[in-house]
């Protein structure tokens, strides 16, 4: 990875954590306050809202940040693309909204209107969001602080306000106020950014055509990603099968933002260099996506499986015991998805093989569907797991056939062995572990820095390649700052 892209991953990677770690952070507080009740309450809720900003999107958001990054060298045709993608989005946001609030009051949610007002707050936010503009040009810092400031601010509230647990719609109301003021804290950093456009020069309704591509994928990852939610309140009618489920993904999603955040990193300067007929160098950003992916999300993988036991009973209370099988279930997700997301992301769309991106995120959304509703009947929150998964390796298999041209199969399999030995000798070690120690704070903290260790030192006899690049450019810039100084000296 070049100077720019490790310097934006790790810009990333603090922006993609703080979406989920702030939460986390207030986990076992609100685990106890809000209980299994309350959190399938507000999850069943944000899944049903979901629908609403995602059709309020409409593809939007990689595709303007795609569109954003072609023309970073002109500055007033940015401008212009930036003002018409503002516009055009402007429309479904407004009949998401419309439809959302006349829902509510005729009734239709029930014991879930309440929430379904507040949470048209997530819906107004999605037409103030321009991140796109920011990491179509490369530019992470600047969103890692405003999201720092806003998202502290957030947890602070919801330790001060939110108290028993009737205080769900405190809960949901400061989730979303976190969201609404840091997508219009953004619009402070646009100043000398834009330039001054002609109005007749405006045509946001061309973009309407790249962004619907994008919608249909968009809508069908939300059937695996929000319909088993949902199908887990209309199925179960328990709340509770909704709290487990929601905890159990949520520590999930924080190892899969590690090995996933490089992708967003990827897709302007993927973007850039097709436009300027690199295609080499793209094929070799992907090799290098996949392999440091492997890197991560073998162990994570792993991990995961191992630390559920020790992690939940003290971090989200006995009460949810039921999301350390979940967990479990939910664990190879991280390395699955992290495929997808390199070839979805950093190839498909890149290619603008938008259609092909379709049909395998469409293939694995009614994969999906078709297995909900038999397995959550059966087996609950447990099914709906078990569904995941499965739909999340048909889009990941489908991609790796979709890819075969551009990729080598051989090569991609041969880049997991390394990391794959080194995981199962890490898993091997630290599992007598975790079964001798009782759950705790201190003791999950010892397993998990135990395997990364073990991991650590395996990976590093192994000589895994990308390992070792690292190292050699890391001496190389080493070695001539210690010349530099020797010589003013």
């Amino acid at each position: 990875m070049g100077k720019s892209i490790k310097k934006n991953y790790i810009y990333n990677v603090i922006y993609q954590l703080l979406i989920i770690i702030i939460p986390i952070i207030v986990t076992p507080y609100i685990s106890r306050t809000l209980a299994p009740d309350g959190i399938g309450q507000y999850s069943f809720s944000y899944a049903l809202i979901t629908y609403f900003t995602i059709f309020a999107s409409l593809g939007f958001g990689t595709y303007a940040q795609r569109e954003i990054a072609k023309c970073r060298d002109d500055q007033y045709r940015q401008s212009l693309v930036f003002y018409e993608i503002i516009i055009c989005r402007a429309i479904p946001v407004i009949l998401s909204l419309g439809v959302n609030l006349i829902l509510a009051f005729c009734g239709v949610y029930g014991n879930y209107t309440q929430l379904m007002f507040l949470l048209c707050i997530n819906i107004i936010a999605v037409g103030l969001e321009i991140a796109f503009f920011f990491q179509g040009n490369e530019e992470f810092g600047k969103l890692v602080l405003i999201n720092i400031l806003v998202k502290i601010l957030g947890t602070v509230g919801i330790f001060v306000f939110v108290k028993r647990p009737q205080d769900v719609w405190i809960y949901a109301l400061l989730n979303s106020l976190v969201l609404i003021v840091s997508n219009l804290s953004m619009w402070l950093l646009l100043r000398r950014k834009l330039k001054k456009i002609k109005i007749t020069d405006l045509h946001p309704l061309q973009h309407l055509r790249g962004s619907l591509r994008l919608f249909i994928p968009t809508l069908a990852i939300s059937l695996y990603t929000v319909l088993d939610k949902t199908l887990i309140g209309f199925i179960t009618h328990n709340d509770a099968e909704n709290g487990f489920y929601e905890q159990a993904e949520k520590i999930v999603k924080i190892s899969m933002t590690l090995v996933t955040c490089l992708g967003t990193v990827m897709i302007p300067r993927n973007s850039y260099e097709l436009e300027h007929g690199n295609v080499d160098k793209v094929r070799s950003n992907n090799y290098k996506a996949l392999h440091f992916v492997f890197l991560m999300g073998i162990p994570l993988l792993v991990g995961n499986i191992i630390i559920a036991r020790n992690l939940i009973p003290w971090f989200l209370g006995t009460d949810f015991n039921q999301s350390i099988l979940l967990m479990q279930v939910l664990a190879p997700l991280v390395l699955i998805i992290g495929i997808s997301n390199v070839i979805g992301l950093q190839y498909l769309l890149p290619y603008r093989k938008d259609r092909q991106f379709t049909l395998a995120i469409t293939l694995g959304a009614l994969i999906n569907l078709c297995l909900n509703i038999p397995l959550i009947y059966f087996w609950g929150s447990i099914g709906a797991a078990i569904s995941t998964i499965v739909a999340e390796l048909t889009v990941t298999t489908t991609m790796l056939v979709m890819s075969f041209k551009h990729l080598s199969l051989f090569k991609i399999l041969k880049m997991a062995i390394k990391p794959a030995i080194a995981s199962l000798v890490m898993g091997l070690l630290i599992y007598p572990l975790s079964l001798y120690l009782s759950s705790s704070i201190l003791n999950t903290i010892i397993i998990a820095f135990t395997g990364v260790v073990i991991y650590g030192i395996v990976i590093l006899i192994l000589r895994d390649d990308l390992v070792t690049i690292f190292f050699k450019q890391s001496k190389k810039q080493l070695v001539p700052n210690k010349e530099d100084s020797s010589s003013e000296n």
